[in-house]
């Protein structure tokens, strides 16, 4: 995948996505090419690897870690307000106003001079990559703008990234994001309900089955109910690490509050099987989305909306009434959840054998 820092121009992020139509352009331009490009570069990097506790200090790290490190103890400055809502505690917004106004700031600092012009796009995704203001929600869609980042990135290729470094940044992340939705109850974005997969996170999945793959561990699909074994390699692996966070935060039999992933872990008998699944899940559930992928905007360098066969714009359908502004979609106050699978078994994604 081809990508010339010194000839490409970088541009504010703009909503391209307005439709149902436009989640089918998406699938050919240049954008998803990338992100798919990515997906599979990384998981090939982190197969049968653990979470290390530890990495050498490098450019790409020190970026991702110091902006988590710093966006942690903005947590713990901005305490969540008593409340008896069961979500979306409003103090998570003085956290993102706070957040805004620290990020160019911060960006300028971590960034070498010389990749300060793609801070007005890489700002964008890192900005989504949290959660929504509005909605006080977080989904796959935020996870999938922080993929964006880890591409971004790469693209500037800034530091050779190594499997170690990617889970250990994964990882931080996740770290961030459960904190953030236990200390203000963000909701599930885009959720399924309980015939999702998970309310918030699918990659986390996705490199999980991956780290899992000829790894050293004894775990198996079967294991993911077993509540103790996930538990005590929560800190290894990002699969258990998921499990254990929804055992966190959901009482009673995980067949009662996780049918599909309880369902799965029962039908599927390998880590491959489960893997290939999962991305095949990720693909239409969250990329061919448009509840999802409506708020995934488009800059002219890292995800152009172009095709990525003629490298021609694609075409633009946005409605006539939609804001001047341009900053929303005209679905943002709507709910974004969607029907459960055709499904309610086990996954048509992912195959038994």
């Amino acid at each position: 995948m081809e990508f010339d820092f010194e000839s490409v121009k970088f541009s504010t992020p703009e909503k391209r996505i307005f439709d149902s139509q436009g989640t089918i352009d998406f699938q050919k331009s240049v954008a998803m090419i990338r992100i798919q490009y990515h997906l599979h570069k990384y998981i090939t990097l982190c197969k049968g690897q653990s979470v290390p506790d530890t990495v050498d200090e490098n450019m790409f790290t020190n970026i991702i870690v110091t902006l988590l490190d710093r966006l942690c103890k903005l947590i713990d400055e901005t305490p969540a307000e008593r409340t008896h809502s069961r979500y979306g505690n409003l103090s998570y917004r003085d956290w993102q106003t706070k957040f805004e106004s620290h990020l160019s700031v911060w960006l300028n600092e971590l960034l070498p001079e010389e990749y300060h012009r793609s801070i007005i796009e890489i700002s964008y995704y890192i900005s989504n990559a949290f959660g929504s203001k509005e909605r006080i929600d977080y989904g796959t869609g935020h996870e999938l703008s922080f993929l964006a980042v880890i591409i971004s990135l790469d693209l500037l290729n800034i530091e050779t990234i190594r499997g170690r470094e990617l889970l250990y940044c994964f990882n931080s992340y996740y770290n961030v994001i459960q904190k953030l939705i236990l200390t203000y109850k963000l909701e599930p974005a885009g959720s399924h309900g309980v015939w999702g997969l998970d309310d918030h996170f699918h990659f986390a999945y996705i490199l999980g089955a991956t780290q899992l793959l000829d790894s050293n561990t004894s775990l198996l699909p079967k294991d993911v109910s077993n509540s103790r074994l996930m538990e005590q390699n929560s800190a290894k692996y990002l699969f258990c690490k998921s499990i254990s966070f929804i055992n966190a935060v959901k009482t009673g039999p995980f067949a009662n509050h996780s049918p599909l992933l309880y369902n799965i872990s029962r039908s599927v008998h390998t880590w491959n099987k489960m893997q290939q699944g999962l991305i095949k899940m990720y693909k239409v559930e969250v990329l061919n989305k448009f509840p999802v992928v409506q708020h995934f905007w488009f800059g002219t360098a890292f995800f152009p909306w172009t095709n990525y066969d003629d490298n021609h714009s694609l075409p633009i359908y946005q409605p006539a009434e939609n804001t001047d502004d341009n900053d929303v979609s005209p679905a943002i106050n709507i709910t974004t959840k969607m029907p459960p699978p055709l499904s309610t078994n086990t996954s048509r994604f992912i195959h038994r054998r």
